[in-house]
């Protein structure tokens, strides 16, 4: 902001988060980096640089600037994915044991599309159950023998396994909860739940590693068993590293071991921690260090991550017109009430037909922000001020009090023409 005249009340700060947070996630400096799905540069996420030369205390001060951020109740232009606020709240999240000959072995039997129906515990035995059933000749005992007995000890042992086993299902999930997953979590088998854990992070890379994620899903997919000569894999991850491919053994010897149908969901779990936690360790803990050096305590563990991540960058869906006028003041209007009331309706008519591009410039223009704050009738309140008689002069815009001021234009198509052009080329701040 130098050489520009400004008075802060809040619009200069918004802005200055802004500006920062584009410049520090711009991929020329190497910090972060994307994978476009599509094409559409707007819908990227960044992650973390596995190949980055900057220090740890350039991640320390990103780290802080994101708390700076959240503490002020500033809306960022953060394109960091989800994955980001799991391991900001628990460090541990993707630290899965890998255990190749169990339960990895029973989801390569299965796939991991099928369903997870095998979820009853019984305590002592461990004994698994299909989903809804019981077992045969509804003898169940936590010391895990079967009889024939009378019915009164039949029921007895029923009525006591039942008791035990929905202690055992409420320590389940509560445990899943404390977790941060879904307490049904808690009650999955051991295949089950390491088909929830490789669906959970496969949907997390896939927001900044698309086609990796699609990849490694068509690896478990596939039915053949011939998964060696038609996919042609070793047990490597790699990465582009300023335009050359560098690949790292994801277990020892690693280049030596084929991926086969009996060994594909190990090397995918041992693919996805890498890319989570191996890969960037090295930047994501000083930026961890830096968030909680602003926003350090108790009180970051009573958020989810995603209310976190909404908290930090807002929330990226298109907004309509109709919610933003529900909260809009209007100031300076009530001379001329037919025509006043006209112009009012040209503009929301206008907010409707453009663009969700034009859209977000619009609330970036008026706010300083360019999305919509998570509780948008309690953090944005929205005031469109007549400021006089129609001269030619373009919209002005008060981001520290979300204010607009439009003049008393003859016409919709003036209005929309000095609008859009307001919105889509201003830049900066101005005394009047």
């Amino acid at each position: 902001f130098v050489g520009e005249e400004g008075i802060d009340a809040g619009g200069l700060t918004k802005e200055w988060f802004m500006l920062l947070i584009r410049e520090l996630m711009n991929p020329l400096y190497g910090m972060f980096v994307s994978e476009s799905d599509d094409g559409d540069v707007g819908g990227l996420s960044f992650w973390f640089n596995p190949a980055s030369l900057e220090t740890g205390n350039q991640y320390f001060l990103v780290g802080v600037v994101v708390g700076l951020a959240l503490y002020n109740s500033t809306i960022l232009d953060l394109h960091l994915p989800l994955a980001v606020f799991k391991k900001l709240l628990r460090t541990s999240f993707y630290q899965y044991p890998i255990n190749a000959t169990s339960a990895a072995a029973s989801v390569s039997a299965c796939g991991i599309g099928n369903a997870m129906n095998s979820v009853s515990l019984v305590a002592g035995t461990q004994t698994r159950y299909p989903l809804g059933g019981s077992a045969a000749n509804g003898s169940i005992n936590t010391a895990g023998s079967t009889s024939g007995g009378s019915n009164d000890a039949a029921s007895a042992s029923v009525g006591s396994s039942t008791t035990t086993r929905l202690g055992m299902t409420r320590v389940a999930a509560a445990a899943a909860a404390a977790e941060g997953r879904s307490p049904i979590y808690g009650l999955l088998s051991a295949s089950a739940q390491l088909r929830y854990q490789i669906n959970e992070m496969l949907s997390d890379v896939s927001q900044f590693r698309p086609h990796l994620a699609r990849g490694l899903r068509q690896l478990l997919q596939y039915r053949e068993n011939d998964v060696e000569d038609i996919f042609c894999l070793s047990f490597e991850a790699s990465y582009s590293a300023y335009g050359e491919i560098v690949t790292v053994p994801l277990i020892p010897n690693g280049s030596q071991i084929p991926v086969t149908s009996q060994n594909r969901v190990e090397y995918v779990m041992r693919y996805l921690q890498w890319i989570l936690n191996d890969s960037v360790a090295r930047q994501f803990e000083p930026f961890r260090r830096g968030f909680y050096y602003v926003c350090g305590g108790n009180a970051l563990s009573l958020f989810k991550p995603e209310e976190i991540e909404l908290m930090v960058h807002g929330s990226g869906e298109d907004w309509k017109p109709e919610d933003l006028r529900a909260i809009t003041e209007y100031v300076g209007f009530g001379r001329h009430q037919r025509e006043e009331k006209q112009l009012v309706d040209w503009f929301w008519e206008i907010l409707q037909e453009i663009s969700e591009v034009d859209r977000k410039l619009f609330l970036a223009f008026v706010t300083g922000a360019d999305r919509m704050p998570l509780a948008l009738g309690c953090r944005l309140k929205m005031k469109l001020a007549l400021l006089g008689d129609d001269c030619g002069r373009l919209p002005v815009a008060h981001t520290c009090f979300n204010q607009l001021g439009i003049w008393m234009y003859k016409s919709k198509e003036e209005l929309k023409e000095k609008l859009v052009l307001a919105i889509r080329e201003s830049e900066g701040f101005g005394l009047k």
